[in-house]
């Protein structure tokens, strides 16, 4: 997969955008607390130690929230979308699209799984798909 960003990579989040053009989704683990986090900051915010690393994820996990997109913030964006906090099995968040055919059928619990998608622009980037629309 090819790096279609436009935009510049912080030294921050290279890791996070590099592993994700390979098809996989990576989060930030704490090596003191042992605590995940997300987004990639300077310190963990549990411990505040500056010791982390990125962990690759299984990629699968449940919808904690969501909202169906009918006006888009610019017109090149097509509408409906499907913006969801996805809590991840380790027991990471993270914000993200619900894409594929069934994106609209989604619920609060709905299991899902990580996709990869090239967005023009931007690269790759994570979304997630329903996994046969289970809700718990």
């Amino acid at each position: 997969m090819s790096d279609t960003r436009t935009a510049e990579l912080s030294p921050l989040t290279r890791p996070f955008w590099e592993a994700a053009a390979k098809g996989v989704l990576v989060r930030p683990v704490c090596s003191d607390c042992g605590r995940d986090f997300f987004v990639p900051q300077l310190c963990c915010p549990h411990c505040r130690s500056e010791r982390w690393q990125y962990v690759a994820s299984a990629g699968t996990g449940r919808v904690e929230t969501y909202s169906v997109v009918h006006r888009a913030p610019s017109p090149q964006i097509p509408t409906p979308y499907v913006v969801a906090v996805i809590r991840l099995d380790e027991g990471w968040t993270m914000m993200s699209n619900i894409v594929g055919p069934t994106a609209e059928q989604v619920a609060i619990g709905s299991r899902v799984a990580v996709t990869f998608q090239d967005k023009a622009g931007f690269g790759i980037v994570p979304a997630f798909e329903l996994e046969g629309n289970t809700v718990v």
